[in-house]
This record gives C-alpha cells, structure tokens and sequence, in this order.
C-alpha cells in the first residue's frame, strides 16, 4: 500500500467519532452485557436510562452519529458493530494509557551464532529475544498486548509470543492478514539468494541448482498486508512449518516443532529455477531420520514435499 493509497480520512472519521463522553457513554452501556452475535439489543429507553441522559435531542444528536459506524439499529433496539467490540478488546489488550514495566530476563534458550544465553526484554509492545553477547544474529521480535505480561515469566512469555507469531505467519503466508482481514502479499528476496550464490544463472532463467549451505540469517520472506500495517520479515524454516504438509514431513523426521524457530536447523537451499520460480528447501531429520525436501513457489506456496532416507 503507497501513500497516496493510503485510508486517512476513513482512519480519521472513525477516530472523530468517538471524540465525546456521551457517545463513549452509548457504547460502554451497548458493550456492557456483549455476547457475539447473540447480544441482546438495547431500547432507545434503556440507553438513554443507561446514559443518563433527560435530553432526547442532544442523545439523538450523539446516537445518530454512531449508527451505522459503531451501533447498528435492529428490531428491537440497538446493538454494537464489529468494528466498535474489536477496537474494546483491542484498548484492553494493549492497555495504552498504562506504563507496565518489564525486566529484561534471560530465557532457557541459547543465540543460534555463539550459543550466548539469550535475553528477553519488552519495550513499546514488543517482545523481543536477543543475544547480548554477539551481533551475529538479528534476534526475534514480535507485537505482544500488555494482557500477556501478567503473572508469566520471561520463559512463558517468549513461547506465547513465539507461537502467536506462528499462528499469524501461516495466516498471512495463506493470503490473508491476521489483523485486518486483508490481503497480503508475500515476497521471496531471491536477490539475499543471489548475493551469496557463487554459481549464478545460467542466462536462461535456471539457476543452475545454486546451493546456498546457510540462508537461517536473513529473514528473505517478507509478507506485507495491502491495506494495514502489517509487515513480518521470516526465515524459511517459519515459513515451511506454517505449512501442514511440510509441518508432519519434519514431525516424521524426528523434529520437535514445538522449539522456538530459531532453535530449528537452517535448510540448505537449492534455486532450482526462475521462471516459474522454484526453490528447494532441504533440512536434515533429527537423529538420522532422513532428510525434507520442500519445494516453494515466489509466494512460498508449499508445491511439493518429499522426505529422504
């Protein structure tokens, strides 16, 4: 999405809308006794009774700027939108106007580069796992609500967060954003490929069967959403166990899918072609299991899956 694409004005109507008490009043009142599509309405009588309101037309005034946006009109009175429940939880997730204040601690898990104890710290709600000893590897990092942080240490934290992060990678990798509902798409970087590829194309859109032994460093998945802010740069190995096919190939060879993905082995790659884009992903099973072979498509479709002796 470019700027000039951009929804400010949508973004900045829905903001001005709820820039009064009153209209604030209306909608803790409807959200009050919320429950999903089987909220019970409320009556123009009720709200106002629980508004406190005596003024029908100031209420009127302040009622008819929400239909539509975040109340809708039904049979028997009123009842909130989706979008006015999603910015509620969204307020109580992230607790905006609450300073919470979070140690760095140290987590059960060692930096995939110089094995240093890596260190989980919070700040501008972001988990983030890093290595204090070596600059050698970029780190994790993830959105986590403030919800998350209470009565759980850093070691529980960082797994949530790894697994929320998970859940939404496979969501996005499949087309869609895990926060807004849009579309998203997803890019392969062949060029993080190419500037560690020593035998090139061979000018026919064939890359030869390059190997690259190492790709775990750069992060040459990136997904974007169109419409939201959404932006996640991921490893392969993230990528492919967002995959169900490729996620019970690597469970039969032995491998713990339960590991943070940074603990799992780099796959080495082979770019098997360039038009249409084709690269094979290998990583070796655990314990002698054999090997996986994940072939990917340039939006990291899963095309095929072998598994080797």
């Amino acid at each position: 999405m470019t700027t000039d694409d951009a929804p400010e004005p949508t973004v900045r109507e829905a903001f001005s809308i709820l820039n009064h008490e009153i209209r604030l009043e209306i909608l803790l009142a409807l959200l009050e006794d919320w429950d999903a599509v089987y909220t019970e309405p409320k009556s123009y009588a009720e709200l106002m009774d629980a508004v406190g309101m005596r003024d029908s037309g100031k209420f009127n005034y302040h009622l008819d700027k929400l239909r539509g946006v975040y109340v809708r009109e039904v049979e028997d009175g009123y009842v909130p939108t989706a979008s006015v429940t999603a910015l509620y939880r969204t307020v109580l997730a992230h607790r905006p106007t609450e300073r919470r204040e979070f140690e760095s601690s140290e987590i059960e898990s060692a930096c995939p580069r110089c094995e240093a104890a890596l260190v989980l710290c919070y700040e501008r709600g972001f988990a983030t796992v890093d290595c204090p000893a070596c600059e050698e590897w970029d780190g994790f990092t993830y959105p986590f609500p403030k919800n998350g942080l209470e009565e759980q240490d850093a070691g529980a934290i960082a797994r949530t967060v790894a697994r929320r992060a998970r859940r939404d990678i496979g969501l996005a990798r499949a087309g869609q954003c895990p926060f807004c509902a849009g579309a998203t798409t997803v890019t392969l970087r062949l060029e993080a490929l190419e500037s560690d590829n020593d035998g090139g194309s061979d000018g026919n859109g064939d890359a030869g069967g390059a190997e690259i032994a190492d790709c775990g460093r750069d992060p040459w998945v990136e997904i974007t959403c169109d419409d939201c802010t959404f932006l996640a740069g991921v490893r392969p190995m993230t990528a492919l166990l967002t995959d169900a096919q490729a996620a019970g190939a690597l469970a039969d060879a032995g491998f713990d899918l339960e590991r943070y993905d940074w603990e799992l082995p780099a796959p080495t790659v082979r770019v098997e072609s360039r038009e249409p884009t084709r690269i094979a992903l290998e990583v070796d099973g655990d314990e002698g299991n054999g090997s996986v072979t994940a072939v990917v498509d340039d939006a990291f479709a899963v095309r095929s899956v072998t598994v080797g002796s």
